[in-house]
């Protein structure tokens, strides 16, 4: 995901709808998550069907609905809730839905709010979207940005209990004050408990879970209860994608070079396997991997886990559509000590992939921030109609009313930068070919495919023409899938 740049196209193809969000100024572009997910899946359906395979041992099938009581108690929890603006002890807590009814973030602590659940939301819904504005025609539809909150937290990173040699490296790298989820996670992180962290992409995730994991880790180790060892790693991250494992592995160096003495790694299909098999010999702290090439190194024995201490999951409601996932999930379940710390990571936390996890650790703390499935402050969303009122529904008269609305605005609306969002490779390719007969020419759009179909080289090459190209050249449209 992009949580940078200044792109004022982002384009998602699939029906019934085609959005996109029109912003020259803002600096972190998400597809909203509530709308990203429901309508990525409209066309092209994947298989919702999470329940895992009968070869995973301990996975059962049985996570498609709350249940009644538990509803219940979270329903009966957010009517008790009161706004409270101003109040010290809930500093983080200060946006107010646009219903006026409760706080943007007044889920009380190891539980969450339901309103924030995909199509459950009161303003922004994609499945109760707001009038239509009197000056947009009726198949044009702009969603409010819903109530904004300002990113940072009112307390410090001495307040939140981090170490002076943490402090001095956050400061090092710019990072003077926490984001309201930092200092939501901190505290439950250093601690060891179980957590969700769900917020916004572009909200400080990765540092949330990351600074107080490796300060936890720093400690241990000089009061000598852990300490690093070869092929046994203390905390392993997992992530869906070699994309992000390399971000998360900056992160994790930046740390270390400005004060936080610790060794990280990244084992990866875009990465060499001799290179990383060697590194691992060596003692290593926080292993960074794709579930392929984690399973890879746990059946080949090259990786132990009876030395780890906590497992982090990135972008887990990605990571559940990995069949390769549920079984590295199993195996650290397995082979993992009975004290090890499970944290996952996500910016959107729909009903089922919420049931699996409590059914797996019933005693995980939901860690929510204000950002949590509300259209992102400052952006502008724009949904097209692509239905085809009195036509027949199939799927290739819904890709043609989406290549049609993209076309027009393509031709009627040119932009420096622009992102289309599909939810197949195979989706990719038809719209890559749709834009190349579009401008057979190629003089005035240039189309940059960026998807799990291209060898890792390509994609880099693609996404940093994308990123740093100035404007006034080509209209760059990057084509890619939401992973």
């Amino acid at each position: 995901m992009l949580a940078n740049g200044c792109f004022p196209n982002i384009i998602t193809a699939s029906p019934p709808l085609l959005g996109w969000h029109r912003n020259h100024t803002v600096t972190s572009l998400e597809t909203p998550a509530n709308y990203c997910q429901f309508h990525l899946r409209c066309f092209n359906p994947t298989n919702k069907n999470c329940s895992a395979d009968s070869g995973s041992k301990g996975l059962t099938a049985d996570f498609t609905r709350l249940k009644a009581k538990r509803v219940k108690a979270l329903v009966k929890r957010i009517k008790q809730e009161e706004i409270s603006i101003g109040d010290d002890n809930n500093a983080d807590n200060r946006g107010v839905s646009e219903g006026g009814s409760y706080p943007k973030n007044a889920e009380p602590e190891g539980s969450f709010a339901i309103s924030h659940f995909r199509g459950w939301a009161d303003g922004g819904s994609i499945s109760k979207p707001k009038l239509n504005p009197p000056h947009l025609p009726k198949k044009y539809l702009t969603l409010s940005t819903g109530a904004g909150s300002d990113f940072f937290s009112r307390k410090t990173f001495a307040n939140l209990g981090c170490g002076e040699y943490m402090i001095k490296s956050l400061k090092q790298q710019l990072f003077l004050r926490p984001s309201h989820i930092q200092a939501k996670a901190f505290g439950p992180v250093i601690e060891g408990q179980s957590c969700i962290i769900a917020d916004q992409s572009g909200s400080g995730k990765t540092l949330a879970y990351l600074a107080p994991l490796v300060q936890r880790l720093r400690e241990e180790e000089l009061q000598g209860v852990s300490k690093s060892s070869s092929g046994s790693p203390r905390a392993v991250i997992i992530v869906p994608t070699a994309e992000l494992a390399s971000q998360v592995l900056n992160s994790c160096r930046s740390l270390s070079k400005f004060g936080v003495p610790f060794r990280s790694m990244v084992v990866t299909g875009g990465f060499r396997q001799k290179t990383q098999l060697e590194n691992l010999e060596r003692s290593v702290d926080v292993l960074i991997a794709t579930p392929g090439r984690f399973m890879f190194l746990i059946k080949e024995g090259f990786l132990q886990l009876a030395n780890l201490r906590s497992a982090v999951f990135d972008e887990v409601d990605i990571l559940f559509n990995d069949e390769d996932f549920k079984v590295a999930l199993q195996s650290l379940i397995d082979y993992s000590p009975v004290i090890t710390q499970y944290l996952f990571v996500t910016a959107t936390l729909p009903v089922e992939i919420y049931n699996r996890l409590i059914e797996f650790f019933p005693d995980t703390k939901v860690l929510m921030g204000p950002g949590m499935h509300h259209i992102s402050s400052g952006l502008e969303e724009v949904l097209v109609d692509c239905s085809g009122e009195g036509t027949l529904k199939t799927p290739d008269t819904a890709f043609l009313n989406k290549k049609t609305a993209l076309l027009k605005l393509v031709e009627e609306s040119p932009v420096s930068k622009t992102i289309v969002f599909c939810n197949k490779i195979e989706t990719c390719r038809k719209v890559e070919n749709v834009l190349k007969r579009f401008d057979r020419k190629g003089t005035h759009v240039r189309i940059l495919p960026f998807h799990a179909a291209l060898a890792q080289e390509t994609r880099l090459i693609n996404m940093k023409e994308f990123t740093h190209s100035q404007p006034g050249g080509d209209s760059l449209i990057l084509v890619c899938t939401d992973r």
